[in-house]
C-alpha cells in the first residue's frame, strides 16, 4: 500500500508506503518527505 499525502500547508509531499516484513508476522510504515528547493 503505498499514499501520497499532499496538502497546501505543508512544505513537501510526505510518501507513505506499508510493506509485509519477509519472514516476520508484522507490517513496516517507511515514509519520507523530499527537500524543497
Amino acid at each position: 500500500l503505498s499514499v501520497k499525502l499532499d496538502d497546501p500547508s505543508f512544505p513537501a509531499p510526505i510518501y507513505a508506503t506499508l510493506t509485509e516484513v519477509e519472514g516476520e508476522d508484522g507490517y513496516q510504515l517507511i515514509w519520507s518527505r523530499p527537500n524543497r528547493d
